[in-house]
C-alpha cells in the first residue's frame, strides 16, 4: 500500500515544483517591471529639478544665485563638496576683446541617488568677437570614462541670447531639439558635444548625469568650448568632431580660424 502511495505523492509533488517555478519566475519579473518603474519615477523628478535649475539660471544670469535657489527649494538636491571654483573669464584671444566665462559643479539628488555635472558658460555681449560664423562647439567630457562615466543618454544643453529668450535647447535622452544647435557627437561613457550658433546663444547651461564619481583630483569632468570665425561664406557647421574621453578633437574645414580648446575648471566629488 505504501508503495502505491507514494506512486501518487510523487507526480503530485513534481506537479506543484513544476507549477512554483514558474510563479516565481512571474513574481521576478514583477518586481523588475516595478524596480524599471520606480527609477523611471524617480529620473523624471530628477528632471524636473534640473529644468527648474536651468529655468532659475535663465531667470538670473548668475549661476551661482540659480543654485541656491534650487537646492533651498529641493531640500534632496545638494551641491557637493568638489572642487569647484568661482567662474573666472577668459579672454580668448590676446589681440582682439572678446570674453568667455565658465562655471560647473556637481549636485547629488538622494531621492534618485544620482550624481549630475552641471556646467555654465557666458559670453560679454558688450565685446565684438561674439557671433561670427561658423557654430561654436561646446560639449562636457570626463577624463576618464571608467572611474567617473557620463551617461550620455542624460545629458541637456540649453542656451539662450542677452535677453533671456530660448535658443537652443536638445535632450540626448529623447533627442528633443529646439533652436540653433545640433548633436556633435555622443561618445559612449565619455562625453556629448553640440554645435550652436553664438549669434544667438550667448549664455548656457549643460547637464550631464554621471554613472558614479570619484575622489581622485586628478580625474574629473569638464565643459569644453571652442570658437571658430571666418571672413569666408562658411557658414553653419564648419568642422568635424572626433575623441571624447580626455577631450573632444574638431577639424575645423579649410579658412575657419579658431581658438584652442577652452575648458572649465573641471568637477570630481572631494569626499
Amino acid at each position: 500500500m505504501l508503495g502505491n502511495l507514494s506512486k501518487i505523492i510523487t507526480p503530485l509533488a513534481l506537479s506543484m515544483s513544476l507549477l512554483t517555478v514558474p510563479s516565481m519566475a512571474f513574481a521576478e519579473k514583477v518586481d523588475a517591471k516595478y524596480e524599471k518603474a520606480v527609477k523611471q519615477e524617480k529620473l523624471e523628478k530628477l528632471n524636473e529639478k534640473l529644468d527648474y535649475l536651468r529655468e532659475q539660471v535663465r531667470k538670473t544670469k548668475d549661476f551661482d544665485k540659480a543654485m541656491k535657489i534650487t537646492v533651498e527649494k529641493y531640500s534632496n538636491l545638494k551641491v557637493v563638496n568638489s572642487d569647484g571654483e568661482d567662474g573666472k573669464p577668459i579672454k580668448a584671444l590676446s589681440n582682439e576683446e572678446g570674453w568667455l566665462t565658465f562655471t560647473d559643479r556637481i549636485v547629488y539628488d538622494d531621492e534618485s541617488d544620482q550624481y549630475v555635472f552641471v556646467g555654465y558658460w557666458e559670453w560679454d555681449e558688450n565685446e565684438g568677437f561674439v557671433g561670427r560664423e561658423p557654430y561654436d562647439f561646446v560639449g562636457v567630457y570626463t577624463d576618464n570614462k571608467k572611474s567617473m562615466p557620463i551617461d550620455v543618454d542624460g545629458v541637456v544643453i540649453q542656451g539662450w541670447n542677452g535677453l533671456g529668450d530660448e535658443e537652443a535647447f536638445f535632450d540626448t535622452r529623447t533627442d528633443k531639439k529646439r533652436g540653433k544647435v545640433a548633436l556633435a557627437k555622443r561618445a559612449t561613457d565619455a562625453g556629448v558635444g553640440f554645435w550652436i550658433n553664438d549669434r544667438y546663444v550667448t549664455n548656457g547651461t549643460i547637464t550631464a548625469v554621471l554613472e558614479k564619481v570619484t575622489t581622485n583630483k586628478k580625474e574629473r569632468v569638464y565643459l569644453q568650448y571652442d570658437h571658430s570665425w571666418t571672413s569666408t561664406s562658411i557658414t553653419g557647421i564648419g568642422g568635424n568632431v572626433s575623441g571624447g574621453g580626455g577631450g573632444f578633437n574638431i577639424s575645423w574645414n579649410t579658412g575657419v580660424k579658431y581658438l584652442n580648446p577652452l575648458t572649465s575648471t573641471g568637477e570630481y566629488w572631494k569626499g
